[in-house]
């Protein structure tokens, strides 16, 4: 306990020290997302013999020194990841939506399953990885972790802290937090093995 409180009062003095802008956010770049998320939708299609058109995101000026949120909102998938004015993106969320009255097979079952795809190369973007089986990695860790945990999955990749949470029926919510205060030139690692195929209802194990 008093290690811990030491460590806290010698950071806080570390900051009090240190001139104005030595610290920085450092994590995904927004311009580097959107780029991995275009690629990621090309993958996927690849995987799964399908023709997704990537989602266009809406960007929003916060009129907070430079920060800026991109949205896009749908039925069954809402996106929303705000950056400061570097271009580092300070939060992503990713909201998968069990449209009311799906069924599979029909057309609300089939946006839920499109949506799913779509929310999947979100996720992947958040990878730092230049390569896209390397960053679809993350979404097999994820769907293998929240199987075996009921739902659940937690950790942190590099900047970011990873929430998910999903409710069967219902949806899910994947959430990646910036926590970092550290030198831009620190980048969490990535890599993994070559991914396995895309089944075809696959998607639907994430909500």
């Amino acid at each position: 306990m008093r290690r811990a409180l030491r460590r806290a009062i010698a950071f806080i003095v570390l900051l009090l020290w240190l001139p104005v802008g030595a610290l920085a956010l450092t994590g995904q770049n927004i311009s580097t997302f959107l780029t991995y998320y275009k690629e990621n939708v090309v993958f996927i299609n690849g995987m799964t013999d399908r023709h997704m058109l990537p989602v266009e995101l809406d960007v929003t000026d916060l009129k907070d020194g430079g920060r800026t949120q991109y949205s896009a909102s749908s039925d069954a998938l809402n996106v929303t990841v705000s950056a400061d004015s570097d271009g580092i993106i300070e939060s992503c969320e990713i909201r998968l939506l069990y449209p009311e009255g799906a069924q599979q097979g029909n057309s609300l079952y089939l946006d839920y399953v499109t949506a799913n795809y779509h929310s999947l190369a979100f996720i992947m973007a958040m990878h730092i990885s230049p390569e896209p089986e390397s960053r679809y990695y993350l979404v097999e860790e994820i769907r293998n972790e929240m199987i075996s945990n009921y739902g659940a999955y937690e950790r942190q990749l590099g900047a970011y802290t990873i929430s998910c949470v999903s409710v069967a029926g219902e949806g899910a919510v994947f959430t990646f937090t910036n926590n970092s205060l550290i030198p831009a030139e620190e980048e969490p690692a990535d890599g993994g093995p070559t991914p396995e195929p895309i089944e075809e209802d696959e998607a639907a194990n994430y909500g």
